[in-house]
C-alpha cells in the first residue's frame, strides 16, 4: 500500500507545520525549518512546496520525498522521541544535499547517496537543482538491529559520499530505483525478499568501506610509529625523551601516542628503554671505548650502572660487565 502526502492546497501559514508532521510521520522524528538564505536561494519564497510518496519495502520502507530549500533536524529531541531504530539510505535524485552526522559531514548531488543512523542526532540540508524545481530523494529506511556493526559510532560509514558509479554502491543504487519503480507489482513474499537484499547491499558497501578506512588506519598507525621511533633515536644521545615531545613531533596528542604503541603489545617508555639499553650495548661492543660501565649508562639516560645492569640482564640475558668481557674475548687474536 502507498501512502501519499503533499502541501499542495494548503495556505503558506499553515504548510511548514503539515510538512514537519508529514516527515515525523513517512521518516522518523525530524525538525525542518528554513533560513532567511534558504529562502533568499529558493524559488520558493513563500510557504513550503513539498510531497512525499511512501510504502513498505519488506521489513522496510521506501520513500520518495520532494521539496524546495530546507535544512532537517534530526536532534537530540528526536533522537528520544523515535520509537524505532533504523537506518535511512538517501539517494539523491535532484540537486544536492548536505549531510553531516557523527562529526563528519558530506555533499552529495544527483546519482549519489549517503546514509544517517536514527540512534543519534544527524542534519539534512537540501538545495534544489537550479532550474526552478524541487529538490528529489529516494530513501530507503532500514532495520537498525540488521546493520548495528556496521553503522555503530565506531564504524564511520554515516555521512559519507557514496558514488553510485561503481562496486557495491551502484548495486544497492540501481536495486533502489528499480524496487520503486516496480513496487506496485510485487507480491508480500517478494518484497520481504527484496527488503532483505536492501541490507545484505548495503551491508557490503559499508563493510567494503570499514575495510578500506582499516588499511589506511593501519598504515598511518605504523607511519607514526615509525615516526615516533626514529625522533627517539635522534634525541636519545641528548638526554631524556618525554612523551610529550614525541607527540608533538608527529603531531598527535599524548594519548595517542601511548595508544600508537599499545596497539602493538608494548608501551612508549618500553620503547625508550629498549634503544636506550641497545645503545650501551653498542658501546659496550666496541673495544676501544675504555669508560666505565656508569659513564656509558649516565650518557645514555640510566641513573646509575645498576640501573644499567637490570635493564641490560632483562634485555640480553646477563650482566653489562659479562658483555663486555666477553666482546674483548672474542676481540682477542687467534693463536
Amino acid at each position: 500500500m502507498t501512502s501519499y502526502w503533499t502541501t499542495r492546497g494548503l495556505g503558506p501559514a499553515d504548510q511548514m507545520s503539515y510538512w514537519a508532521d508529514v516527515l515525523c510521520q513517512a521518516f522518523t522524528p525530524l525538525a525542518p525549518w528554513r533560513s532567511r538564505d534558504h529562502v533568499e536561494h529558493s524559488s520558493s519564497r513563500s510557504g513550503l512546496p513539498g510531497w512525499v510518496r511512501s510504502a513498505a519495502i519488506g521489513g522496510g520502507n521506501a520513500a520518495e520525498i520532494a521539496s524546495c530549500t530546507q535544512r532537517i533536524d534530526h536532534g537530540k529531541r528526536e533522537v528520544a522521541r523515535a520509537d524505532e531504530d533504523v537506518v535511512f539510505v538517501n539517494l539523491q535524485l535532484d540537486g544536492h544535499c548536505t549531510t553531516t552526522q557523527d562529526g563528519r559531514q558530506c555533499t552529495v548531488s544527483r546519482g549519489e547517496f549517503a546514509i544517517v543512523d536514527s540512534t543519534r542526532p544527524y542534519r539534512l540540508e537540501f538545495v534544489e537543482p537550479g532550474n526552478d524545481e524541487l529538490w528529489r530523494v529516494l530513501s530507503f529506511r532500514l532495520p537498525r538491529p540488521l546493520l548495528a556493526d556496521v553503522v555503530g559510532p565506531s564504524a564511520g560509514t554515516t555521512a559519507l559520499r557514496f558514488s553510485s558509479s561503481s562496486g557495491s554502491a551502484r548495486l544497492l543504487s540501481s536495486l533502489m530505483v528499480e524496487t520503486w519503480r516496480t513496487d506496485s507489482s510485487l507480491h508480500p513474499a517478494e518484497r520481504q525478499m527484496i527488503g532483505a537484499a536492501h541490507v545484505d547491499l548495503l551491508r557490503a558497501v559499508l563493510g567494503a568501506t570499514a575495510e578500506r578506512d582499516t588499511g589506511c588506519s593501519l598504515q598511518t598507525d605504523e607511519a607514526l610509529r615509525v615516526a615516533a621511533v626514529r625522533y627517539v633515536e635522534s634525541r636519545l644521545p641528548f638526554g631524556r625523551v618525554p612523551a610529550t615531545d614525541a607527540a608533538r613531533h608527529v603531531g598527535v596528542s599524548v594519548r595517542t601516542l601511548h595508544a600508537l604503541f599499545e596497539r602493538t603489545g608494548t608501551t612508549f617508555g618500553a620503547v625508550v628503554r629498549k634503544h636506550r639499553v641497545e645503545a650501551c650495548r653498542r658501546e659496550l661492543a666496541d673495544s676501544r671505548d675504555d669508560r666505565s660501565i656508569g659513564t656509558i649508562a649516565a650518557a645514555w639516560g640510566f641513573s646509575d650502572s645498576a640501573h644499567l645492569a637490570k635493564s641490560f640482564r632483562s634485555h640480553f640475558g646477563c650482566s653489562p660487565v659479562e658483555y663486555r668481557a666477553s666482546m674483548k674475548t672474542r676481540a682477542l687474536p687467534q693463536h
